[in-house]
């Protein structure tokens, strides 16, 4: 589950006449995942300098370029995690003038991100939120919404990745590609909950059950 592939898939709409190859280009990154998914999506992908990882990547089995600075001269999107902001987003925003700029705050315990909304906001970026669930014992998360921030009434941070856009008309195509994106992840997130659920209840059955013979096995025989 991503809030990536919708922007994935609303490129190929908008950049249909051009046949360009898209470029992402990662500041950092939750996971090797989430930069492959681009790649597969037929992009070119590249770690910037001074890129970091929350986990070991190999950017070869991506695959990720590693390129100088003055080497990325196209820059469809910039992705960079919360914790990291520090790792110059601004001089690169300004450097490589992104067309998408994802900033990703969800499940990183940010309080407040409307500082950097305003900055994508004044940079001439249309703001969508991107809003995240994980409202189940299970842990099991999934996107419950993306269209433009101004329009979401009740900001949770903590649950909200930001994503600006330079075209405001690119933007409304991102939200519309979501939307049928949205309803396919719902119904996958029920059916791993029902699984989930399922799977616990069959897990307490066994324990029970092996709890029982055990008592069976050292119970004292009758005299």
């Amino acid at each position: 589950m991503s809030d990536d592939i919708p922007i994935i898939f609303a490129e190929d709409f908008y950049d249909l006449r051009s046949k360009r190859v898209s470029t992402a280009v990662f500041l950092s990154a939750d996971s090797a995942a989430q930069m492959n998914q681009y790649a597969v999506g037929g992009w070119s992908v590249a770690a910037a300098p001074g890129f970091v990882a929350k986990s070991d990547i190999n950017l070869a089995e991506v695959p990720a370029s590693t390129p100088s600075e003055e080497d990325i001269i196209d820059c469809t999107l910039l992705s960079c995690e919360a914790p990291h902001l520090k790792s110059g987003i601004s001089e690169r925003m300004k450097r490589w003038q992104p067309e998408i700029i994802k900033i990703n705050c969800a499940f990183y315990d940010v309080a407040d991100a409307s500082s950097l909304a305003a900055s994508l906001a004044n940079a001439g970026y249309a703001v969508l939120g991107a809003v995240w669930r994980d409202d189940n014992s299970f842990g099991i998360r999934s996107l419950a919404s993306l269209g433009f921030l101004d329009a979401i009434r009740v900001l949770e941070w903590d649950r909200t990745n930001l994503i600006g856009v330079r075209d405001r008309a690119h933007a409304q195509n991102i939200i519309t590609v979501s939307r049928l994106y949205i309803g396919e992840e719902k119904r996958i997130s029920e059916l791993q909950l029902a699984k989930a659920v399922r799977d616990d209840y069959i897990n307490k059955l066994e324990d029970a059950l092996m709890a029982h013979q055990r008592a069976d096995v050292f119970k004292e025989p009758p005299s």
